[in-house]
């Protein structure tokens, strides 16, 4: 298919993501071309279609991954893997976040801790979270939420408490 890399960039630009991240979203775009064409003939420009379909899926891509976010800074981290919605995050990220949630929630305002979660297991760039975030919400801001994030992190008292610190 000759769209394949055309298609590949438009999810990249959307999404800003990683290789999984693009995958995920283009296997669903040709499950989703797939189905179309099973119903009948496209009717219409092809390479339109595609684009369209790409956009979208894109874009229910970035939100399925916000909505999992949500639902992991609110300690639901079994919502974080749905193989059925074909979105994953890295396994030893998701149970190192798993393990070091109530620690993080203490130390990190939401909004740190939200865009920790989004950088760290979807690996999500910060207009990118931006935008999930929405609101007034701006890739300046998340920037220095994931800065301000880090540094707290960085603490010797912090990586005691999750366990990345020797005690002497």
């Amino acid at each position: 298919m000759t769209k394949v890399p055309s298609m590949r960039r438009i999810v990249y630009a959307l999404t800003s993501a990683q290789r999984t991240h693009i995958d995920d979203v283009m296997s669903k775009v040709l499950l989703a071309l797939f189905t179309r064409l099973t119903s009948g003939p496209l009717e219409g420009s092809v390479p339109a279609y595609l684009k369209t379909i790409t956009v979208r899926m894109a874009r229910q891509h970035l939100e399925e991954l916000r909505r999992r976010a949500e639902d992991f800074v609110g300690d639901d981290t079994y919502k974080l893997e749905d193989p059925s919605a074909g979105v994953s995050v890295n396994p030893a990220s998701h149970v190192e976040l798993q393990q070091a949630m109530p620690v993080l929630r203490e130390e990190l305002s939401p909004l740190q801790l939200k865009a920790f979660v989004l950088n760290e297991a979807y690996g999500l760039q910060a207009p990118v979270i931006a935008g999930l975030l929405g609101g007034s919400v701006t890739k300046g801001s998340v920037r220095d939420a994931l800065r301000h994030a880090r540094h707290k992190l960085r603490c010797e008292r912090v990586g005691l408490r999750l366990g990345v610190l020797a005690q002497e």
